[in-house]
């Protein structure tokens, strides 16, 4: 969306609240959007008379994010009834749209279809930034969409995965003061500096990978040559795994990630069934009879147990 909080219509939004909160909620609202002045100013000083602006909500006040995502869920819900349900060679369900905050992908067939979009958003005068707007085809002849980022993360695990590695290798560089020089920081502030500014980057958003046994290895390996550099261990002295994992208080990196998963996993069985990760799920689960084909992932549903060697 372009401009977001500055484009909603405050009589609709105050119209869609009615059902949704109280009569004194609704009125500290409506409080909050009223007789609202705006001030220009150029270099610090204002040049122009104040006005009264009747639409969008404040910017910085902590409730104006809530009120845009209420209001925009009102479009979708709209967009939903307007376009046809997007079907599936695979005979499951996928859903018409997945939005965070004003980040939304629209699923469909059809490019047709985004006239459709852009007239029920005109409605609640929403604007789309085209300068920002993608158009991804997700085809078996086609890589293009291995390089697509959402929500900070590329699409694709594998292609995912090396940009972590390149970040975070970028971030470890940039401390390299602490890791290589002989000095009086501690090994163990060392260590919480790497988990909070470095492996923090390499494992973001890691509870989506879905990993072969050959991957997490080359992950555990990646893990410990940065492991090792923190330490200042180089050739020709040697460490254990299980010696490097003990002196950093760490563990391999695979376990780090299953542990993710698992967590992940737990989020989505305790939402609504309706939502479109618990629907992916019940058709893995339901699909499991099938024989795999090519490299088994290691998905938290075909190997819960599996636990990475640390030696």
């Amino acid at each position: 969306m372009s401009a977001a909080f500055d484009t909603i219509n405050r009589s609709q939004i105050l119209d869609i609240l009615k059902a949704i909160i109280k009569e004194d909620e609704l009125r500290i609202v409506r409080f909050l959007l009223s007789n609202t002045e705006i001030n220009t100013k150029i270099n610090g000083s204002s040049k122009a008379m104040p006005f009264m602006s009747n639409v969008g909500t404040p910017q910085g006040d902590s409730r104006s994010p809530v009120l845009f995502t209420i209001y925009l869920e009102n479009a979708l819900r709209e967009i939903r009834t307007t376009l046809p349900e997007p079907n599936s060679s695979y005979g499951r369900e996928i859903p018409s749209e997945i939005a965070y905050a004003d980040d939304i992908d629209l699923i469909g067939h059809d490019y047709a279809n985004i006239a459709k979009i852009q007239e029920t958003l005109e409605k609640y005068q929403l604007k789309v930034n085209t300068d920002k707007t993608e158009f991804t085809l997700l085809s078996k002849n086609e890589e293009d969409w291995k390089k697509v980022k959402k929500v900070g993360s590329l699409i694709d695990d594998n292609e995912d995965i090396e940009r972590r590695k390149q970040l975070s290798s970028t971030a470890l560089s940039r401390l390299n003061n602490l890791w290589l020089k002989d000095n009086k920081i501690k090994t163990a502030t060392k260590i919480h500096l790497y988990k909070s500014l470095v492996k923090s980057i390499l494992l973001y958003n890691c509870s989506t990978w879905a990993l072969t046994h050959t991957e997490e290895e080359k992950l555990n390996a990646f893990h410990r040559k940065q492991l090792k550099k923190i330490l200042n261990i180089k050739f020709p002295v040697k460490i254990t795994n299980k010696s490097l994992y003990k002196n950093c208080q760490e563990k391999p990196l695979s376990l780090q990630i299953l542990e993710s998963r698992w967590k992940l996993f737990g989020h989505i069985l305790r939402r609504h069934r309706d939502i479109p990760a618990n629907k992916q799920l019940v058709h893995i689960f339901h699909s499991m009879w099938q024989k795999p084909q090519g490299k088994t992932k290691n998905n938290t549903s075909n190997s819960p147990q599996q636990r990475p060697r640390t030696d």
